[in-house]
């Protein structure tokens, strides 16, 4: 009696729709760990927190309000209490003068605007700077003492600007410039408190909103450029892949759920392909990311945010690197489950 040949499993057909189905997670799996990566750095906003502190971005705000208040042409530079002060002055006042924690709230603000812009979350990009609350900070007992202590730091008060002082304070208005007036009775820095505050407080906006107005269609220009618009197209297509992959996986464990050996070698085999191309992008990110930026906003219509595009860029390019950094973590760990997948799958061969 002849004994029928023993089934093997899988089949050939089964073999065959395996390795194709690993040799597509393997294609797909590379987009898939770029796009987990870059969501949990680029696009998410807790993640700028660590970056703006690499970065100094809060100590070079001050600069930033400076030159665009500088730049606005108020009043009070025009002859006003501000009439005389050079930037580094300037910047020391807007640094007294800032409340706790303002310009880490602006800041958030500000990023996370941008980036419900870049998530196509909005066709709109807005970024309010609200002075609101130095303008109330300006009125409290804290705010007083700072601007006692700038004066007290401010060159010594000429003859000419006594008297437009002692004018002033007759009529309660601030129509002088900031210098130190010594120390006297008639010019005790009580006394110049209230004109001042209330000159300096008149000369700043309530609020400035980035683009300025007369340059809306900066943000209109670029949606509707191809640049924009391919960007858009990658991103849709770009988060697609995540989920491509995982009924590809499920289709594999479901093909191979009677063999340990096929289903380990057709699931690893692929995380380990994946891993090593995606992190050549990532090496490239961390070493090279972001260089070109500056160019790039020099030569678009957004390099006349005010100088706030410098900010940006340094921003960008520290968390270009940054998230290169984190790719190949990524990286790093889909290595690591796709070799003990391929160490069962060794063990099981034997």
């Amino acid at each position: 009696m002849i004994t029928p040949p023993e089934k093997t499993y899988p089949n050939t057909a089964g073999k065959g729709l395996i390795i194709g189905l690993s040799i597509l997670l393997a294609v797909c799996l590379i987009p898939t760990i770029i796009n987990l990566s870059v969501n949990q750095t680029l696009f998410k906003t807790d993640f700028y927190a660590g970056v703006l502190k690499k970065t100094n971005f809060y100590d070079q705000v001050p600069v930033l309000l400076a030159d665009t208040v500088m730049s606005s042409g108020t009043t009070a530079l025009q002859g006003g209490i501000l009439a005389g002060l050079d930037q580094q002055q300037f910047k020391w006042l807007m640094t007294s003068l800032l409340p706790p924690g303002w310009i880490e709230a602006e800041t958030n603000a500000a990023m996370a605007s941008v980036l419900e812009y870049m998530n196509l979350r909005t066709d709109k990009l807005s970024i309010i700077i609200d002075f609101q609350p130095i303008k109330d900070y300006l009125e409290s007992p804290a705010g007083k003492q700072a601007l006692v202590t700038f004066l007290e730091n401010l060159p010594d008060c000429s003859d000419d600007q006594l008297t437009q002082i002692m004018i002033a304070m007759q009529s309660g208005q601030g129509g002088f410039a900031l210098c130190h007036p010594p120390s006297s009775d008639l010019f005790n820095m009580d006394t110049m408190l209230d004109p001042v505050i209330y000159s300096f407080s008149a000369s700043l906006p309530t609020v400035i909103i980035l683009p300025p107005e007369g340059q809306a269609g900066i943000t209109e220009n670029l949606i509707r450029s191809p640049l924009f618009q391919l960007y858009r197209s990658f991103r849709v297509v770009l988060s697609l892949f995540p989920w491509i992959s995982l009924l590809l996986a499920l289709m594999i464990v479901i093909l191979s759920i009677r063999s340990m050996r096929w289903m380990t070698g057709a699931l690893g085999t692929p995380l380990i392909f994946a891993s090593i191309v995606s992190s050549i992008p990532g090496a490239w990110l961390y070493l090279f990311g972001g260089r070109d930026l500056s160019s790039i906003f020099a030569n678009s219509s957004l390099g006349s945010l005010q100088g706030l595009e410098g900010l940006l860029v340094d921003v960008f390019q520290q968390g270009l690197q940054t998230a290169g950094q984190g790719l190949l973590v990524w990286c790093l760990g889909a290595l690591a489950i796709g070799l003990v997948l391929m160490v069962v799958w060794f063990v099981t061969k034997k």
